[in-house]
């Protein structure tokens, strides 16, 4: 059969088994990069599907530590205000007594006194 092709063709019979050497062999390796391209979409499609789950995940861990960490500034917030209020009521009833104790009483000494040792530095 191949002799024949060969003579039809005019053509050596070793030249003919050679190209159909080499058209068997480039189907081959088609076929073997087609499969090859095939198992790598799947891989990567794959691997993309892991990637997501995994940053899908991350995402909620970091919005949970964010949202814990949120609740902590609120919570120092609010006792820092409820802090503030007391300051206030307690500098307010420190005026108060002060005012009522010392409306009476004279300084413990004299404002020129005073002046005389600021000069010197005491």
């Amino acid at each position: 059969m191949i002799a024949a092709i060969a003579r039809a063709l005019g053509l050596d019979s070793l030249v003919v088994y050679a190209v159909i050497a080499l058209v068997a062999g480039g189907g081959f390796l088609l076929w073997s990069a087609h499969k090859y391209n095939a198992g790598y979409a799947d891989g990567s499609s794959h691997e993309r599907a892991a990637w997501v789950a995994q940053r899908e995940e991350d995402q909620a861990k970091q919005l949970a530590k964010v949202a814990a960490d949120q609740r902590k500034i609120d919570q120092i917030e609010a006792d820092n205000l409820a802090l503030q209020g007391q300051l206030a009521e307690t500098q307010v009833a420190l005026e108060t007594a002060i005012h009522t104790e010392g409306a009476d009483q004279k300084p413990a000494m004299s404002k020129n006194v005073a002046k005389a040792l600021n000069g010197v530095g005491r």
